[in-house]
Formats: structure tokens, C-alpha cells, sequence
């Protein structure tokens, strides 16, 4: 129950406009996962903030925290700026590739099977859709316009694991999704362009600024960061998927500033063989390679998939 609670904590979190309260955060347990205690919230609530004494984060001490205390009573959540020096070997390993991540070695497992009809090519469409109609993807009645972008995007969510039986998504149809198409089409044009090599303190902010304009557009349904950078590396390619297999192998627990600014140290460590293993996407016509490659957020993706457990070639993608 206490993993579960954390994620619920985590969920909370992300679903509550900064800063926040305790009182909030104890108000929408019960609107939103009623089976927790409140006394079991408040002990993670104190576990799951960043800058409390080590001593006060008990069990949970090895986790990178979800909130930063920033006055009594009031949080914001943890962008991994306050506890650096805190992270457990695994989280800091993870951005040493040359001793426990084998790049080359996890791109070629998780591609092994890849072909043309497989499950995550639907990646390669959805990518290709959007990055080849930029400017038309929201035009109603036009053939690379509004009802194929919610039926290509739809899909690709479909085959990455975001329609299962517990997603508010799958109580919709491919029609909800035309605000977000419209929040697509008037995203900042820098972001179309954005990757791992332009990760600065102002790209990484046009990340997250982008990522809250597609929370806003995906209600009433209460996206989590995992479905907002899954649309966002489906349609931008600028942001890996922070899943569960990502966030384990990575070494995370939360898309946060924090996590960005890892996820570009690991870039600029490792640029020239990430560079190297940028794939061409599939053609949905010909079922053949194009010259549009992957990117460099997708390949470093595909490597902490493959690093956080996951178990044969691309079957599966929580």
C-alpha cells in the first residue's frame, strides 16, 4: 500500500496548481483515491519532501523526493534542484554510461524486432504526421488536417499503453483530442525543432512550458506526466516518455526540471554515440526507412526503457 500511496502522492502533485497547501493536497485524496488514510497521506507527505531532515524521510530515503517545503504549511514540487547529493547509487550510476549503461548494446535490443508493422512504429507515423504537416494539422476538412492528426495521435497513444482498462482515455473518443491537436498547432514554433542538444536553461523551460499547455488541453482528463510526454515525444521528439520503465532505469521519479537537467548532462556526456544512433522512421505508404532520423530525446527513450527492466524486443510499454 505505501508504493501506492506515493504514486498517488505523486499524482496529486502534478494534478494541483503551485504552490500548494496541505490542506489541498488532504482534500483531493478523498475526491480522487478515497481508500487512503489520512494519517498515512500526512506520513508521506513528510517522506516525500525534499528538504526535511534525512531522518524524517524514513524507509523512503533512497527515492528522489516529490515536494519542496518552501514555506510552513505550502509545497511546489521537486525539480531536483534541492537534494543533488541525495540521490541512491542507482540514480547516480545511471549517468555514468560507460560503466553501467551500454548504449549501443540497449538502442539494438529494443530495435531488434522492428520492422514496419510492429506495435511501436506507430511512433514513426505519428512522428512523421506531425513533423511533415506543421502547419496543417489542425486544419478541418484537409487530408493531413484535424481527423487524421486525433486518429494518428490516438493510435500511437493506443500502442504505447496510454487506452488500457484503468485510462480516462479510453472512455473517449478520437474527437476529444481536438483541443489538444489545436494546443499542438499553436505551440511555440521552437519546440518543433527542440532536442537533447538544446537542452539549456531555456529549452528546458519551453519543455515544461509546453507540457503544462498540453495537460491544459487534454481535460477533463487528468493526464499524468507519463501521457503528456508520450504526446510530446510522439509529436515534438524534444522529451523522452517518462514511464515506468524510463524513470526506473534513469533513476527518477518525477518529470521535473531536475530530471531534464539529467537527462542533458547524460546527453552531452554520451552526444557523439547517441548521435550515432539515430534511426530512420518507417514510411506508413511504402513501409520503408525515410530520411526523417529519431531523435535524440527518442534514442536516449529507447535506452532507459530498455535499462529500467524491460524484457524482450518492443511488446511492451507501461
Amino acid at each position: 500500500m505505501a508504493g501506492t500511496i506515493w504514486k498517488r502522492l505523486e499524482e496529486c502533485a502534478h494534478a494541483l496548481p503551485e504552490p500548494f497547501e496541505t490542506s489541498e493536497i488532504i482534500i483531493w485524496f478523498p475526491r480522487h483515491h478515497p481508500e487512503v488514510n489520512e494519517s498515512s497521506l500526512r506520513a508521506h507527505i513528510q517522506s516525500a519532501t525534499s528538504n526535511v531532515p534525512p531522518e524524517s524521510r524514513g524507509v523512503f530515503i533512497s527515492r528522489l523526493p516529490l515536494l519542496t517545503r518552501i514555506d510552513r504549511g505550502l509545497y511546489r514540487r521537486f525539480d531536483g534542484a534541492d537534494v543533488e547529493m541525495s540521490s541512491s547509487p542507482a540514480e547516480t550510476n545511471s549517468l555514468r554510461p560507460g560503466t553501467t549503461v551500454d548504449i549501443q548494446s540497449a538502442v539494438i535490443r529494443y530495435l531488434r524486432d522492428r520492422d514496419a508493422g510492429a506495435r511501436y512504429t506507430s511512433f514513426d507515423y505519428c512522428f512523421n504526421h506531425f513533423q511533415q504537416h506543421r502547419a496543417s494539422v489542425a486544419m478541418w476538412g484537409e487530408p493531413t488536417g484535424m481527423e487524421v492528426s486525433c486518429l494518428h495521435l490516438g493510435f500511437y497513444l493506443a500502442s504505447w499503453g496510454m487506452l488500457r482498462g484503468s485510462s480516462e482515455l479510453l472512455q473517449r473518443s478520437a474527437r476529444h483530442f481536438v483541443p489538444l491537436i489545436e494546443a499542438i498547432a499553436n505551440a511555440p514554433a521552437e519546440v518543433w525543432d527542440l532536442d537533447l542538444d538544446g537542452y539549456d536553461a531555456e529549452g528546458i523551460n519551453l519543455v515544461l512550458r509546453v507540457a503544462q499547455d498540453i495537460r491544459h488541453a487534454l481535460l477533463p482528463v487528468n493526464a499524468s506526466d507519463i501521457l503528456v510526454t508520450k504526446v510530446m515525444l510522439g509529436v515534438f521528439g524534444c522529451v523522452p516518455a517518462f514511464d515506468t520503465y524510463f524513470k526506473k532505469g534513469f533513476g527518477v521519479s518525477t518529470f521535473s526540471r531536475g530530471s531534464l537537467r539529467r537527462v542533458a548532462k547524460f546527453y552531452q556526456e554520451n552526444a557523439a554515440t547517441i548521435d550515432g544512433l539515430r534511426q530512420s522512421t518507417f514510411d506508413f505508404t511504402t513501409g520503408e526507412p525515410t530520411n526523417r532520423l529519431y531523435t535524440r530525446a527518442k534514442v536516449v527513450d529507447m535506452v532507459f526503457f530498455v535499462e529500467g527492466g524491460y524484457p524482450g524486443g518492443a511488446d511492451r510499454r507501461d
